[in-house]
Formats: C-alpha cells, structure tokens, sequence
C-alpha cells in the first residue's frame, strides 16, 4: 500500500524501460503476497531492514545494501524492526547483469562472488490469503488458499540475490584497496 511512483520512461508493454517509485510501511505483509509481471525490482533501503520471503527462499537487506527480485517471483515482505523506506527501480527490460571485467579485472567492480542467493526455506500454509499481481501497469488481486511460497527446491539462474554496497571497490586512489 506504500509504493508510490516517482519517475518511469520507456513502456510496460514494450519491455523497455523503468519505473522509479518510493516506498514506505509500517507493517508487514501477512497474508499478502506480490509478485511483478512487468519487470524486475531493485530494492534500495533507506531505513529498516526488509525480510525479504521469496520463492527461493529468505533474504535480509537493510541499508547499504540492494537486493533484485527477478519478473514473476513471488515474495512477501516483513519488517523485523518496525517501519521502513526506500526506493524500488523497476526494470521493464531486460534482466540485470553484471558487466564484463575488462583491462581492471579482479581489481574493480563488482565480483560475482559478493552477491548473495536467499537462504533456503518454504511455507507449507494453507488458509485465506491475497495475491496481488502487477501486469501492464495495473494492480489486480486474487483470493488464495495457500502460501505461494511453497517452493522446496529451485534451480537456475533466474533468482533473487542482494549485494552490500561497501563490497564495491571504485577505480580510484580512495577506496578500500587501491589498484
């Protein structure tokens, strides 16, 4: 109930382009589920952490880091120290990924070794819950008896994952490891 669009260019239907939009709460998601037919989300906190409960599995994020939800996963949101904010970016294209390493090699960027995959759970729930979907800009909502998080094993490379900012190293002479 907390999102609210700040910025987008491009085109949902076209799969091109973002959306930029602030978010805020002071509950959880009980009962509730989402997932994001559009495109894929970039979650950037700016206070709180975020449980992050996927059909992968679990992942925590707070400030300084970022976490990906690819298009079409299914998650649910807690907040273990009450309320939050931040923003999303949503990706109506295609799917991030990381750039290739060129003349700075292990020296820079980002190493696929600091992204982090969910820790492996699942819900075995049955009961009156919500399914919301967002598809073609647009909000819909179902009437569900189960937790879609029911997914005991997954395999792939489509999948949630989160990185912690500090583990960026910049080119220059004032980061954490000079070149």
């Amino acid at each position: 109930d907390g999102l609210v669009t700040m910025a987008a260019n491009g085109s949902v239907n076209g799969q091109a382009g973002i959306g930029i939009h602030v978010y805020v709460a002071n509950k959880s998601m009980t009962g509730r589920y989402f997932y994001n037919a559009d495109g894929e989300m970039l979650f950037v906190p700016q206070q709180g952490r975020l449980l992050l409960k996927t059909e992968c599995g679990v992942l925590m994020i707070e400030a300084g880091e970022i976490a990906v939800i690819p298009r079409g996963m299914k998650f649910s949101v807690e907040l273990p120290d009450g309320p939050v904010r931040g923003y999303i970016c949503e990706n109506y294209g295609n799917p991030y990924e990381l750039p290739e390493r060129g003349p700075v090699g292990a020296n820079g960027y980002t190493n696929d070794r600091d992204f982090q995959y969910p820790v492996a759970a699942f819900e075995d729930i049955e009961g009156d819950f919500e399914l919301v979907a967002k598809f073609s800009g647009q909000l819909y909502r179902a009437d569900i008896k189960h937790s879609p998080l029911d997914v005991v094993a997954w395999t792939g490379n489509s999948a949630p994952y989160k990185y912690d900012l500090a583990r960026f190293n910049v080119m220059n002479a004032v980061s954490y490891d000079h070149p």
